[in-house]
């Protein structure tokens, strides 16, 4: 079961987005390669809007964007930037008005927190005009893989509710009258990867064993004293992490954070007769299917 909102601004009240992330100039550059005049976007997940101030240099302007976001503190961030901003699921009868409306859509490590996939697919391609495309970056799987098999955190729910995988992306798609045309893995970063595995492992140890000394202090209220002491006790196991960090070595190619996808939407679908009649793109043109 995916978290809601009340669970999201529970758990990420006091979250601080990246300001960048590989992701972001990735499709950066696929935007320019496929430019649209006067394109209409959408972004869920859209956290403190850093991509969007991307999209002003690419000639979106403000007004046509619209994001989708549950934090209320990021809203706030959002529409004081001129943003359109919308609290709900993209799947909500809200968004039934939005058919063919948006040229892209993003959403970056949004897709693994969410259930109702055939719903969530099929609404993106409803949502998208003619030759639109989805952007989405989700965890890269060989990453999780790596850091489940070496005592660092573990991928579950209700965090995570899903693993994804580029063939479970063109199927998807496919299914609902999509198409993958393009997918990569982000390069590893190693800065990235170092800082991140000593704090997951450092977090880990403390559930593995609640009454160790890293979960004793992990448990002291917040403030300098604790971050200090949590980042001793972290790069005093540092020596315990080499032999895994040989094994990412030799795995780097596929060890970057991110597992990026494009699908586009596919003119020549025809979702099947039986799904049409009372089905929110069931009012969309007919087209002949291939």
């Amino acid at each position: 079961m995916a978290g809601d909102a009340d669970f999201y601004n529970l758990a990420n009240s006091d979250v601080s987005y990246p300001q960048a992330k590989w992701e972001f100039t990735r499709t950066i550059e696929a935007l320019r390669r496929s430019r649209r005049n006067n394109a209409s976007v959408l972004e869920v997940g859209a956290g403190d809007g850093f991509f969007l101030d991307m999209l002003g240099a690419e000639s979106i302007e403000a007004r046509n964007i619209t994001a989708v976001e549950y934090n209320t503190k990021s809203i706030r961030n959002l529409e004081s930037r001129g943003y359109r901003t919308i609290a709900s699921d993209i799947r909500d009868k809200q968004f039934d008005a939005y058919q063919s409306a948006f040229d892209f859509i993003f959403l970056f490590q949004v897709v693994e927190h969410m259930s109702g996939l055939d719903d969530l697919f099929d609404r993106l391609r409803y949502l998208l005009k003619s030759g639109g495309s989805v952007f989405i970056a989700v965890p890269n799987p060989r990453r999780i893989e790596y850091q489940e098999a070496n005592d660092s955190v573990l991928d579950m729910p209700p965090n995570h509710v899903g693993r994804w995988t580029p063939q479970a992306f063109s199927e998807l798609s496919a299914r609902h009258g999509m198409r993958v045309v393009a997918s990569e893995i982000e390069p590893i970063d190693w800065v990235e990867f170092l800082e991140h595995d000593i704090s997951y492992s450092h977090i880990r140890r403390t559930q593995l064993k609640p009454d160790g000394i890293p979960a004793r202090i992990r448990s002291l209220p917040r403030g300098k004293f604790r971050r200090l002491a949590e980042a001793a006790a972290a790069v005093a196991y540092i020596p315990a992490r080499l032999g895994a960090w040989a094994s990412a070595y030799r795995d780097r190619r596929n060890m970057g954070g991110s597992l990026w996808v494009q699908p586009e939407r596919d003119p020549a679908y025809l979702p099947p007769a039986s799904s049409r009649q009372d089905h929110p793109s069931a009012s969309a043109p007919p087209v002949t299917a291939i």
